[in-house]
């Protein structure tokens, strides 16, 4: 009982963690917009691999978050 609850918990705080990661990401991509259209500069580049190691991260969460949900609904 203590482990389902447990486990619970831990589900929402990736879920949490996701949400702020997809926040982040998006402000990282409203960033190289605005590097590109207004300052016409080449600083978007070093964004692109941070916004894509990002959205990775929530995916791979997301699919833990899954197969957690899976064995707690088993139990």
């Amino acid at each position: 009982m203590k482990s389902t609850e447990w486990m619970k918990k831990k589900i929402i705080d990736y879920k949490r963690f996701i949400m702020t990661l997809l926040i982040f990401s998006s402000y990282l991509y409203i960033g190289t917009l605005i590097s590109i259209y207004e300052y016409h500069t080449n600083a978007h580049l070093y964004l692109y691999p941070v916004i894509a190691s990002a959205l990775i991260t929530s995916l791979i969460m997301t699919m833990k978050i899954r197969k957690w949900q899976k064995g707690t609904a088993e139990e």
